[in-house]
């Protein structure tokens, strides 16, 4: 896509103009010519692009190729001469210099300049024959669509978080579904299917019943695996176990520091998996859901690793047609369950939810697009939403037209216009094919105009979710870094860069071009998804366009014109050469873990292969068994984001220090590393997530955009009460480790400088609890302590807590050791949602005052000591979700459960005397909790 070339190769000319005149002296016009070129070609190439993605003009084609060609070609040169001047300028430091550049008589940067002049000329003289190709081939123009430039509905829109999967139509399927889940009559391990085309809906159905209450109270476990490209048949077995071993543990004590052997870099080799996981379900009624087409040799791996005890455990298949073949021969086998496209009703309502929410289509339109919406989609689900997402942004009527007319098949247009023509508040009637369908063209053609339609920085951002790992949930804020990295998130005044990327990814959310999967409790995304078509699409168009090259570790024989490189795999040996040089690479993201914990799967490489790619902006590495980094990182000084998750690192060169431009540091392990004191002066920092030693006094620069640092550990913090984060006031996210009462007076004066804290982990021997009564920290919304609080009665002040901590919404407590007093601290914070006590009470005996906790919704408790409980009849009122873990003592439920109308879900674990008390007919607590949908009790 050249239009994303030509945007990034603005921005790098914007970069160079807005350096001093001194450095363009003699260059400036050239690059100031340059710009309005590429700007002129900027508004042209959005619809060759257009019309390139149709295929209908092989001249567009060529034109856009070597358009987009020569824009790479002007980053190139641009980029080039930035890297070499700040070469100079460091070797000047380095001798004792202190100009930035050498002066403007200096023969080296006279050569300098003169070199970036020629080439501007040249890339110039080649737009100039382009631009004149254009003419001579009779490319013309075309105006974009009206509705191409639209950005606001005059309509009612619903949220761009309530767009959930709405299963509409699915409701026969899913009661079907149901039926041969819970089958009591069949008490062997049986095989149920869910099979259909692509886009059908078979993920959104099988989701819907894995979430129902009735499933989630018959399974003591519930895993679900999707199943990536090329996947091992091992992969599969390890993350099936490790979601099972994580229902059974449910946490594991944060407070320990040591890493199980099987969690280790690496996955524990020589270990039978499969024994592994056959002991992990032994005894249990088990769900396992794997979504994907799996081979016959891999399904015969998983039957062998599954026990059949005759307990009326099941294995969901959602797959293709062909995806059926591989479970010819399981033992107890269901017949398939087929959803069908939905009816032209079912499409217009699904369209409705995505479009209105709540609301409607004005009553004088809907009969006008009723059967609109069915010929276009022909009742495919993910269609109807592509095409909800582009209308969302349109008015009505005029824009809605001329989508419609767009993307309408040729055979019906008229028949359409002669509709429209007579159209009135009645509604007609289609009849509805079933097995019919649109081509697979008429879906990609609306993926296109969706994409189309998208505004200049949102296609880059799309674009880029190419490089993510398909059919998995993407962390939002490791995203949004990402984008911000590449130069893809434009500056506004009054919000941060991540503010603006969150913005950007809520608008690909209410555009349907991507998925919400988790949001917290302020509106902030914490996790999205791509549909795998979308995915498919942004892959061949980055592809198509250069922007991303996908590989898996095979095959990684990228050119040495690749831009972005993107190595995804999951079926890899445990050695993996990447040698090619890549003198243009811009950014390298490469996922080489398994299963949801991330271990390592891959050894010897030392990153040598990225000494030849002095343009990189971007490195985000996991899964390599990487011990040091070469200290030739310090030369790649365009680096805006170095993501290494890739074991414990042993040392970081010195060199490190040099990264001028670096933005985001994120490094895996728990060993504690030393950095440079010139790290702490990059005046670019924001996000440092890394095991460093943080030095006592103020950090050494000025950290005016710093916004995250986790897991640092204090060093040389001296009594004195020196506050050692002085200079980074606008600090967001704060995670330290390894405190004890050494460090309380100096902790304590860091924390009167946050001001706009809003995450809070502490970490050690002793903890402030004054962390509930300092004054600044009024906009902290999580808070977690694992280790023994200095007052366990709660802070001096503890009365004003409610007031201090009004926006205060998480709190997680594990080995702190409160007493009631402390309880009732907690109980009075006024927008508290979700509390864990994880051996974290000190007593026998607690207490819930009568009107405490009125906005808590999700409760775990992990006390061993508890005895009584007892619960005011108002406090807790709206309860959701109850979580007791390990709580053997406890005599009793309290008797207010019984009254909270709101709770949906109560989970027991490792406490069998209890679920005798809850057994319906005989236990003495049944009454307490008889209202609730789902009860899981887990040994």
């Amino acid at each position: 896509m050249a239009e994303t070339a030509i945007t990034t190769a603005l921005a790098k000319v914007a970069e160079l103009v807005a350096w001093e005149a001194a450095v363009l002296l003699e260059v400036g016009d050239n690059v100031r010519l340059l710009r309005d070129k590429l700007e002129w070609l900027h508004t042209f190439i959005r619809d060759a692009d257009r019309r390139r993605r149709r295929r209908d003009d092989e001249f567009v084609a060529v034109w856009v190729r070597q358009t987009r060609d020569v824009a790479f070609e002007a980053e190139d040169a641009l980029d080039d001469f930035l890297h070499r001047a700040a070469r100079r300028r460091r070797a000047r430091k380095g001798a004792g210099g202190w100009w930035w550049w050498p002066r403007p008589g200096c023969a080296g940067q006279v050569a300098l300049r003169h070199d970036l002049s020629g080439r501007i000329r040249q890339i110039r003289k080649r737009l100039e024959e382009i631009s004149d190709n254009r003419a001579a081939y009779n490319i013309e123009h075309t105006r974009a669509p009206a509705w191409a430039t639209s950005a606001a509905s005059a309509t009612t829109l619903a949220a761009w978080d309530d767009l959930e999967e709405y299963t509409v139509g699915l409701d026969k399927y899913s009661d079907m579904l149901k039926e041969q889940l819970l089958d009591d009559a069949v008490a062997s391990r049986a095989v149920v299917s869910i099979s259909g085309e692509s886009s059908i809906g078979k993920t959104t159905l099988a989701r819907k019943v894995f979430q129902s209450p009735e499933v989630r109270n018959h399974f003591e476990i519930r895993t679900w695996t999707p199943l990536p490209h090329k996947c091992r048949a091992a992969d599969v077995l390890r993350a099936i176990h490790g979601q099972a071993t994580d229902q059974l543990k449910l946490r594991r004590d944060p407070s320990s520091r040591q890493v199980p052997a099987e969690d280790a870099c690496g996955g524990g080799p020589g270990k039978d998996i499969s024994n592994q996981l056959y002991k992990s379900m032994a005894g249990r009624r088990y769900l396992v859901v794997i979504d994907g087409s799996i081979a016959a040799t891999d399904w015969n791996s998983l039957r062998a690793s599954l026990p059949d005890e005759g307990n009326g455990s099941r294995v969901l298949l959602i797959t293709d047609p062909v995806g059926l073949e591989a479970v010819g021969h399981a033992g107890p086998t269901y017949e398939p369950v087929k959803p069908s496209r939905l009816s032209p009703e079912d499409t217009y309502e699904l369209f409705r939810r995505r479009v209105f929410g709540r609301g409607d289509c004005p009553g004088r339109y809907r009969s006008r697009y009723y059967q609109d919406v069915f010929r276009i989609t022909r009742g495919l689900p993910l269609s109807i939403v592509v095409l909800a997402g582009v209308l969302r942004s349109k008015e009505l009527p005029a824009e809605w037209d001329e989508v419609m007319a767009q993307l309408a098949p040729a055979a019906a247009r008229e028949q359409q216009q002669q509709q429209h023509k007579g159209s009135g508040s009645r509604g007609t009637t289609t009849r509805h094919h079933g097995g019919g369908g649109a081509p697979a063209r008429e879906q990609h053609k609306i993926m296109s105009m969706a994409f189309d339609d998208l505004p200049h920085h949102l296609k880059s951002c799309f674009l880029y979710l190419a490089a993510m790992r398909e059919s998995t949930a993407v962390d939002a804020a490791r995203l949004v870094r990402l984008w911000v990295a590449e130069g893809f998130v434009r500056p506004r005044r009054g919000s941060t860069m991540e503010e603006v990327g969150q913005e950007y990814l809520k608008e690909l959310i209410s555009r349907c071009m991507v998925q919400l999967v988790d949001k917290d409790e302020f509106g902030a995304v914490r996790a999205v998804s791509v549909h795998d078509r979308l995915h498919a699409f942004a892959q061949d168009e980055a592809q198509e366009a250069c922007f991303v090259e996908s590989h898996d570790s095979t095959d990684v024989l990228a050119p040495a014109t690749v831009r972005r490189l993107a190595v995804l795999s999951s079926n890899t040996d445990r050695h993996v050469q990447l040698s090619n040089a890549l003198p243009k690479l811009r950014s390298i993201i490469c996922d080489f873990t398994h299963g949801r914990r991330g271990r390592c799967i891959v050894q010897g490489s030392d990153l040598g292969f990225l000494h030849a790619s002095k343009f990189l902006r971007v490195i985000d590495i996991k899964g390599l068994e990487l011990k040091k980094l070469p200290n030739e990182i310090g030369s790649m000084i365009h680096i805006r984001y170095l993501g290494l998750q890739c074991g414990d690192l042993e040392k970081l060169p010195s060199s490190i220090g040099n990264l001028v431009n670096l933005q985001s540091l994120i490094l895996g392990g728990r060993r504690a590393l030393e950095v440079a004191a010139a790290f702490w002066r990059i005046p670019t920092l924001r996000h440092v997530v890394a095991p460093f030693a943080l030095p006592g006094g103020a950090l050494g620069g000025q950290l005016h955009n710093l916004q995250t640092l986790h897991g640092v550990r204090p060093r040389g913090w001296g009594g004195g009460g020196g506050n050692p984060l002085a200079n980074a006031a606008n600090l967001r996210s704060l995670e330290i480790g390894e405190l004890t009462a050494h460090h309380a007076g100096a902790l304590e004066a860091a924390l009167e400088s946050l001001d706009l804290l809003v995450h809070l982990e502490l970490r050690g021997d002793s903890l402030p609890a004054s962390v509930f009564s300092v004054q600044s920290l009024r906009r902290l919304q999580s808070l977690k302590l694992i280790g023994p609080v200095d007052a366990p009665e709660g802070p001096t002040g503890a009365e004003d807590a409610r007031y201090i901590r009004p926006n205060l919404t998480r709190v997680s407590m594990w080995c702190t050791m409160v007493k009631q007093g402390f309880v009732d601290m907690l109980a009075e914070l006024p927008n508290l949602t979700e509390l864990w006590l994880m051996d974290a009470y000190d007593g026998g005996t607690l207490a819930f005052g009568e009107a405490g906790f009125q906005r808590l919704h999700e409760l775990r408790l992990a006390l061993p000591e508890l005895e009584d409980w007892a619960v005011g009849a108002k406090a807790m009122a709206g309860l959701a979700t109850l979580t007791l873990l390990r709580c053997a003592k406890m005599r009793m439920l309290p008797e207010a459960l019984a009254g909270m109308e709101e709770l949906e879900e109560v989970v027991l674990y490792g406490m069998p005397d209890m679920v005798g008390r809850i057994k319906e007919g005989q236990g003495q607590d049944h009454h307490k909790v008889k209202h609730v949908p789902v009860i899981q009790t887990i040994y």
